[in-house]
């Protein structure tokens, strides 16, 4: 029998690393059958462990499988029954003869390998456990607290005493870490290596606004309000189109928030980045026209097979519609998946288009 204090032991490990602890005792009984293999005492059977979690209790036992014939591919430690008659002359097939390991044959060489056998599988049950965190987290926001900046990127503890490296592309651009500041970051995929799970993250996604949506607005988490159309460019401005599944429920009022709390909680995460929220509409007239907000427009002419759309505005509201850089109408154009061509009204008269104004606010 293995002492208390062996045991003992082995729930310090389970509380500390915070493993499973019969999960330890299956990596112990791993490294116990490794060392038997190496001790000057000739275990030869199946090394099992048998346990008693109530009582603390822990032993090994080595097991032979009593058999009229040797079957090579059955277990280790099979023993013919005329062998198994001089042990216990009244024995049967079938049967099984145990016999207690003792830790005190144990020399050096086999002790020092139950150790190091011992330590090693607790390191791959730190990485199975990992991993089996980390791959239902895909999709999802996670904190880490950053350990190290880099050149190009920056590393975060994340839980599960995990590393993660975020290179700086894919961050939002121009912002900065510190060590000791927590960040949060989106989970876009988890493999498994033999060092542990390899875990990519970034900040600079779509799907990051998308999750931090359903995560802060609980009317889209609950279904009441759906997210039909998103685009972004980092650091500077995204474009969100939510519809409300319920007549009673104000959609973009909900997702600003009272105050503009929500949002704001929001912008806070992603560095102030600004967010345009827009009502997404069934007619593409009323669509466009709402994702070209906080433009005002005068007409909305659409080419539906094509998917295009021709914008006419007044001078006054180009600039805003069209944004710096154009930055607007691509939003406006990923977002809802139009093509959008912008035009000011002189501009329209000057080229004879016929305009229809269609755009009602």
């Amino acid at each position: 029998m293995i002492s208390k204090s062996f045991f003992d032991t082995l729930e310090l490990i389970s509380e500390e690393k915070n493993l499973d602890i019969e999960k330890i005792l299956k990596k112990v009984e791993i490294a116990m059958q490794i060392a038997c293999k190496n001790s000057d005492v000739p275990y030869k059977g199946d090394i099992k462990m048998e346990y008693d979690l109530e009582k603390k209790k822990v032993r090994f036992v080595d097991i032979h499988y009593v058999v009229d014939e040797i079957n090579p591919e059955g277990p280790r430690g099979q023993i013919l029954l005329e062998d198994a008659k001089k042990i216990k002359p009244r024995i049967k097939v079938g049967s099984e003869i145990k016999e207690e390991v003792s830790l005190s044959s144990f020399k050096r060489k086999a002790a020092s390998m139950f150790k190091q056998n011992f330590q090693n599988e607790i390191k791959n049950l730190e990485r199975e456990e990992a991993y089996e965190y980390f791959k239902d987290k895909v999709g999802e926001i996670l904190t880490g607290k950053v350990t190290n900046v880099g050149e190009g990127y920056a590393l975060l503890n994340l839980k599960k005493g995990v590393d993660v490296a975020i290179s700086y592309k894919d961050a939002i651009p121009g912002e900065k870490f510190e060590v000791g500041q927590d960040k949060q970051v989106y989970v876009s995929s988890v493999e498994k290596t033999t060092k542990g799970p390899k875990i990519m993250v970034c900040r600079n996604s779509k799907d990051m606004v998308r999750k931090l949506f359903e995560m802060n607005i609980p009317e889209i988490k609950n279904g009441e309000i759906e997210i039909m159309g998103i685009s972004r460019d980092p650091g500077n401005r995204t474009k969100v189109g939510v519809i409300s599944m319920k007549s009673e429920v104000d959609a973009k009022g909900s997702c600003v928030g009272q105050g503009g709390a929500r949002i704001k909680a929001i912008n806070s995460i992603l560095n102030g980045e600004k967010i345009d929220i827009f009502v997404w509409k069934s007619d593409p007239v009323d669509l466009i026209a709402e994702s070209l907000m906080p433009a005002h427009v005068l007409s909305v002419m659409v080419k539906e097979k094509e998917k295009k759309a021709l914008v006419i505005c007044s001078d006054d509201q180009f600039s805003l519609a069209i944004g710096k850089s154009g930055q607007n109408v691509k939003l406006a154009a990923y977002a809802t998946g139009w093509k959008i061509d912008i035009k000011k009204l002189a501009d329209a008269y000057e080229e004879g288009i016929k305009i229809n104004y269609n755009v009602v606010y």
